[in-house]
């Protein structure tokens, strides 16, 4: 996930930025001498120009515009893929440069100007979180996923691999305003986990959706053990259908306890499931998404006061 965007006019002024999530502990002004210091060290003593900046659970992603003296950083999560983050990056550049070239070459240091490139990077820059549900067939997947707005499309990964998708619009959580869905069945996903690699490398949260009663549980359960050996980044979560059944179905503690996830009771079938399965998914975002972000961004500032 993205948590920070900074734009570094010549002369190390800060002329743009972004701090997702919450307000930084540190001024924007001070990380703008922070990364304009250690790129012009790189240039003094001749190692070429930084590419990136790598820390414990985050990277600086840079670009330059040798043109206009300026640079361009993306501060993201250390398990995001480089290449989808640079590719923002030079996006931002791109689309910066395009914008601004006029002022940019009649540099008076002035800021005000290119506030209004707030609406673009809200659009195109931020990386919205990736959500994977899973689940056997006939665990409810598809109709949990109907239940959110929206139209459903069929998604062609790297690997040529087709995965429906949906994207989601969501509020009260800061300017995370969507997450993409996608769902896929999990022996699937496990059988052929060569196929899934880039998903399971991008994902952010994998859903795991079964059956509350005791004989889909433990077959769930084994190939739950099995994806969490091919998953590098993604938080789980247990998604207990079917809790109308109440002569076959486990309470969420139970199933909880044995699988080791958080695990969320639900019933798709009921009136307000729409309602809840939104509640469900707000709160699996803050604690997977949001919470984490806040975390980073106190940690980068940790290490920019040290500095």
């Amino acid at each position: 996930m993205i948590s920070r965007i900074y734009v570094i006019a010549k002369g190390g002024i800060l002329c743009y930025s972004k701090n997702y999530i919450r307000p930084s502990e540190v001024e924007d002004d001070l990380i703008s001498g922070f990364l304009t210091a250690i790129s012009g060290f790189a240039k003094a003593v001749k190692v070429g120009e930084i590419k990136s900046l790598n820390f414990k659970n985050f990277k600086f992603i840079y670009s330059y515009s040798s043109e206009f003296d300026c640079i361009f950083v993306i501060v993201t999560d250390i398990e995001d893929l480089e290449d989808e983050v640079r590719e923002k990056v030079e996006l931002m550049k791109n689309e910066f440069i395009n914008r601004y070239q006029t002022y940019l070459e009649n540099w008076t240091g002035k800021t005000k100007i290119f506030e209004s490139f707030d609406e673009f990077v809200e659009e195109y820059i931020f990386i919205s979180p990736k959500v994977l549900f899973v689940g056997e067939i006939g665990v409810g997947k598809t109709t949990i996923m109907d239940l959110f707005p929206g139209e459903t499309v069929l998604d062609i990964d790297d690997d040529m691999t087709e995965i429906i998708e949906k994207p989601v619009d969501i509020t009260n959580l800061g300017n995370i305003k969507q997450f993409i869905l996608k769902e896929i069945d999990l022996e699937d996903l496990i059988s052929n986990s060569k196929h899934y690699k880039s998903l399971l490398n991008i994902c952010d949260i994998i859903c795991i959706i079964t059956n509350s009663a005791a004989s889909n549980l433990r077959r769930t359960k084994k190939l739950y053990l099995k994806l969490k050996k091919k998953v590098l980044k993604a938080d789980f979560y247990i998604i207990a259908n079917f809790q109308d059944l109440k002569e076959t179905s486990f309470d969420p503690k139970e199933i909880q306890e044995t699988f080791g996830a958080k695990t969320y009771g639900f019933t798709a079938i009921q009136e307000d499931s729409a309602k809840n399965i939104f509640i469900i998914m707000n709160e699996i975002l803050k604690n997977s998404i949001y919470n984490k972000i806040q975390m980073k961004q106190k940690e980068v500032s940790e290490i920019e006061k040290s500095n």
